[in-house]
């Protein structure tokens, strides 16, 4: 019998998978940062996912390892599709090297639904996951084929100095009887994008239900002079089920530091977390503007800013791939931007071939990364 096994998890194991995630923090030339899910790793999961399965590396009978694939329904080439996110791939420094990737890579896309197409996202700098892509092994022919196919750029946007709002935008927040034009919007926006979501009245209800911390009434909407709704985006506070916990700070992130130190001074700001603590952050999602106005997103970014830098919070944290250029919406701001991989994986080496995929502005949940 091999000395490592592949098993899999469920909430038994919640407090060991949060310890091996704390030994294996994501380091960057900015921040030494955990994502953490205290108090329930599992929840996240229940709330993006259905159906999703943990998988644990095990040596002998002691969990040293584990990752997750999430099945849901996203658009590809338009059309709907389950797709397999593969995510949470954590690993205690003791088992490091001992080809877990590879271990798991016949769980990959086999759960309750297969899905011929995954995705994943690996931050810049993380090289030993990054070294898994593009590559096989014979004595694994599970391992799904792989390719880099863009970049998430991940804004994190500082509350600090006053920033005014939109003259030319009113901004208010959503009620139940606006829930039909949000839906037309946000299908527009998501109708042409890899891996976009598909929305109903029904369906957005029930998705709102299912996500822990939000209401309609963390939905801000725009509204032109003729009082016609042209934008929509959440604000999402999740450290009920994730929190960015600072473990340290490199030199790329000292410039921030440092002006933020001088503005908190100046503008009575939250101290930035201390070693160990956690940033107070607003997450911006489900966001959608009509004709992709920048304008419209800069009025509604503007408005979210307002009303959580007064509520105390540190930073607000919106993202898309690199290439989308409604991240210029965030001019103005002071920001630090976080780069990812985007990864698109399939059961068939042709299916993530050039032009296989209209890869146009891929879509990542960046609330449930």
């Amino acid at each position: 019998m091999s000395l490592y096994q592949i098993k899999p998890l469920d909430r038994s194991h919640n407090e060991k998978m949060l310890e091996i995630l704390h030994s294996a923090p994501i380091i960057t030339d900015g921040l030494t940062i955990c994502f953490d899910r205290q108090p329930d790793i599992f929840r996240m999961a229940e709330i993006k996912y259905a159906p999703y399965h943990y998988f644990g590396f095990f040596r002998e009978d002691m969990l040293v390892g584990f990752a997750l694939n999430g099945y849901h329904t996203a658009l590809v080439n338009g059309k709907p599709e389950t797709v397999c996110h593969f995510t949470d791939y954590y690993v205690a420094p003791k088992a490091r090297g001992m080809g877990f990737g590879y271990k798991m890579s016949k769980y990959f896309f086999k759960g309750i639904q297969d899905a011929k197409y995954g995705y994943g996202v690996i931050m810049e700098g993380n090289n030993a996951a990054l070294s898994y892509i593009g590559r096989r092994h014979p004595r694994y022919p599970n391992l799904p084929w792989s390719r880099i196919i863009n970049q998430l750029e991940v804004k994190i946007i500082m509350l600090t100095w006053p920033i005014n709002s939109s003259v030319k935008y009113k901004i208010r927040f959503a009620r139940a009887e606006d829930i039909p034009e949000m839906v037309t919007l946000l299908n527009e926006e998501h109708k042409d994008r890899l891996f976009g979501m598909i929305f109903s009245e029904q369906t957005f209800e029930n998705y709102i239900a299912r996500r822990l911390g939000i209401t309609i009434s963390n939905y801000y909407l725009a509204e032109d002079r003729y009082g016609r709704i042209c934008g929509v985006c959440a604000a999402w506070d999740c450290s009920s089920f994730k929190q960015n916990r600072v473990l340290d700070y490199g030199k790329r992130f000292l410039p921030t530091r440092i002006g933020y130190k001088g503005l908190s001074i100046l503008f009575n700001l939250p101290s930035l977390p201390k070693k160990g603590d956690l940033f107070k952050d607003i997450t911006i999602t489900d966001y959608a503007v009509k004709n992709r106005d920048q304008g419209v997103m800069n009025a509604l970014l503007r408005a979210i800013y307002a009303d959580y830098r007064k509520a105390g919070y540190h930073s607000m944290i919106w993202g898309s791939s690199s290439d989308d250029p409604m991240l210029q919406a965030s001019k103005g701001f002071f920001s630090q931007s976080v780069i990812s991989k985007i990864i698109l994986c399939g059961t068939r080496p042709e299916l993530i071939e050039d032009g296989a995929v209209n890869n146009y502005l891929p879509y990542i949940d960046v609330a449930c990364l």
